[in-house]
């Protein structure tokens, strides 16, 4: 019983990540997809963590309604948001056992930061290796960052409120994380 409902939870978050990815695919660089899959890696552990944001950023990125993306580009956000599901299957138990709950706010945001400068970082590397331009690379990849300015700024605010979020969710993650 208990691993049909890990599996049903990480089908039903992983539907979520490419629903979440697609109802906000028009607006540039802001996103929910980064606090659910890492409040997915909380819940069912780093290994499920890392399945789900894999496979929910890949349907996203392959369906989105923008339009797919370019397989190399594709390669590295699966990859990245794979991480994101490990650091929320290993860091969030951390941030929610900490008392002190200002710090464990600002110790998310900063994780959110953390995550999104690393997936921009990556993406915009991919990007150029595979599509290379006229400037240097970290131009290019500093140039990224900068219009991704939005997303961090989004992620900084959205994650001062997963610590509180994974203390309501902490009951579940022990029912789930067990599951072989």
């Amino acid at each position: 019983m208990k691993r049909t409902r890990a599996a049903l939870l990480s089908a039903l978050l992983t539907a979520l990540v490419f629903v979440a990815g697609q109802a906000l695919a028009g607006v540039p660089n802001v996103e929910v997809v980064t606090v659910l899959v890492f409040v997915s890696g909380y819940l069912l552990g780093p290994v499920r963590g890392a399945l789900v944001g894999a496979a929910g950023m890949g349907a996203h990125s392959l369906f989105n309604v923008m339009g797919a993306v370019v397989p190399p580009v594709w390669a590295a956000q699966v990859v990245c948001y794979a991480v994101v599901g490990v650091v929320g299957g290993v860091a969030g138990p951390v941030l929610a056992r900490m008392r002190r709950r200002v710090l464990a706010a600002l110790l998310a945001s900063a994780t959110g930061v953390g995550m999104v400068l690393f997936y921009q970082v990556v993406i915009n590397a991919v990007t150029y290796f595979f599509f290379s331009s006229g400037v240097s690379v970290w131009v290019y990849v500093w140039g990224g960052i900068a219009f991704a300015s939005v997303q961090v700024a989004c992620n900084a605010v959205l994650f001062l409120f997963v610590p509180s979020m994974l203390r309501v969710l902490s009951r579940h993650r022990a029912e789930l994380v067990a599951v072989p």
